[in-house]
């Protein structure tokens, strides 16, 4: 019997772009719960948790840290925004491949696919409905599980093991992602990394990083599988 595999897909930039609806859905909770405008600034969140971008942001506007109940009370406003900016974003679009690529793994009994992204798992629903992705994907880790990306993905990997019923070695569980967040999340854990240069990080920098493999999109099907099969 062949072994079982899981994948663990990052969303923005690996799978799809949200075309800005998240950063125009922060500023908007953000302005009805404190009152600042154009608040995210000059930030760049790639590979960043949405729980670390928040603190990024109001931080340094506020003095001091959020509470538990800031932070709880900015999530909902954040969520009750994106459902709307993410319906409505005409620069939303689906990363090369994407839709044909995950159409053939689903199709492969011995893969298991899930999600492994520093997105608010509500948010990443969202994203993922937009998109049509929603149905391939049965398990996952979130930043509502974890601020730290290397310890969402290893919860990513325990619900992919509990979702398959059996134990899986970390070397035959792939992380795919467009960032160095994504590849150090999945040495961390000891899994084989695949980066793509969908995002805004170079090649260059991805290359440093040393992924397992590195492709400009994912839109080679073959080579792609190819990767799976690897000794």
């Amino acid at each position: 019997m062949e072994k079982k595999k899981i994948l663990l897909f990052d969303i923005d930039g690996t799978l799809l772009l949200s075309g800005g609806a998240g950063k125009t859905a922060l500023e908007k909770a953000i302005l009805d719960l404190f009152g600042f405008e154009n608040a995210w600034g000059s930030l760049v969140p790639d590979g960043k948790t949405d729980p670390a971008i928040i603190d990024e942001i109001m931080t340094p506007l506020c003095g001091n840290a959020l509470s538990a109940e800031q932070h709880s009370q900015l999530r909902d406003l954040y969520h009750f925004h994106f459902e709307s900016e993410i319906r409505t974003a005409d620069q939303f679009r689906l990363m090369p491949g994407i839709s044909q690529l995950l159409a053939e793994l689903r199709n492969i009994p011995s893969l298991a696919l899930g999600i492994a992204t520093g997105n608010f798992k509500k948010a990443a629903e969202m994203k993922l409905r937009r998109g049509g992705l929603e149905s391939y994907f049965d398990f996952g880790g979130f930043a509502c599980d974890a601020v730290e990306r290397p310890m969402l993905t290893r919860i990513g990997y325990e619900r992919g093991k509990s979702f398959c019923g059996k134990n899986i070695d970390p070397q035959d569980v792939f992380v795919i992602g467009d960032t160095i967040y994504d590849v150090r999340a999945g040495k961390s854990l000891g899994a084989r990394t695949i980066s793509v240069c969908t995002g805004s990080t170079p090649r260059g920098t991805l290359e440093a990083m040393s992924p397992d493999y590195l492709f400009e999109d994912l839109s080679d099907i073959a080579a792609f599988l190819s990767c799976l099969n690897a000794p």
